[in-house]
C-alpha cells in the first residue's frame, strides 16, 4: 500500500530570480500543481520527491531568454530526474527579469510539471508526437534526462516545441 506522501512534491528552492519574480513563480507553481492534481507540500514536510529549481535570465541582442532547470530528488536524496528548458520572453529590455510576465512563468511551470507528472505517475518517458500541440502557444521547450546510472549513460528526452 502506498504511503500518504507517495505522490507528494516539495520545492526545496527556486534560485535565480529576484524576489518579485520568485513570489510570482511560487503562485504559478501552486496554481499549476492544483490543475494537475499534484500534491505540493512545504519543504519542511515529508515528500516523495524534492525539487531544486534554477532560473537564469540572459539578454542577447536585445532578446531575453529564461533558462530553467528542475533537479528532482527522491527520499534517499538521489537525483532521479533533471528537467530543463528555455523560454523566450518575447520582449526586448535591458533588465531581463522585468520582461518576465506570468505567461512565461506559466510555460516554465507547465513544461516542468509535465515531465514531473510523467515520472510521479509512472507514464513512459516517450516524447510527444512531433508537430504543434493543440492549445499551446509559443516555443516552450523542455528536456528531461534521467539521473545517470551505471550502464545508462544515454539521455531520454521529453520535449515540447511549437515550431
Amino acid at each position: 500500500m502506498a504511503t500518504p506522501d507517495a505522490q507528494t512534491i516539495a520545492f526545496e528552492s527556486i534560485d535565480g530570480p529576484p524576489p518579485q519574480v520568485f513570489d510570482r513563480m511560487v503562485g504559478v507553481l501552486d496554481s499549476e500543481s492544483k490543475l494537475r492534481n499534484l500534491a505540493i507540500v512545504s519543504r519542511e514536510g515529508q515528500a516523495a520527491y524534492r525539487v531544486r529549481s534554477y532560473l537564469a535570465a540572459q539578454v542577447v541582442k536585445g532578446r531575453t531568454v529564461i533558462a530553467w532547470v528542475w533537479d528532482v530528488y527522491d527520499r534517499d536524496h538521489e537525483r532521479t530526474l533533471r528537467l530543463s528548458g528555455e523560454e523566450p520572453t518575447g520582449k526586448p529590455g535591458r533588465d531581463a527579469w522585468a520582461t518576465v510576465d506570468d505567461l512565461v512563468l506559466r510555460k516554465i511551470a507547465q513544461a516542468g510539471f509535465a515531465g514531473l507528472s510523467s515520472m510521479v505517475n509512472g507514464a513512459p518517458d516517450t516524447p510527444p508526437p512531433a508537430g504543434p500541440s493543440p492549445g499551446r502557444t509559443g516555443p516552450a521547450v523542455a528536456e528531461a534526462e534521467p539521473a545517470p546510472t551505471p550502464g545508462n549513460e544515454g539521455i531520454t528526452a521529453l520535449g515540447y516545441t511549437d515550431h
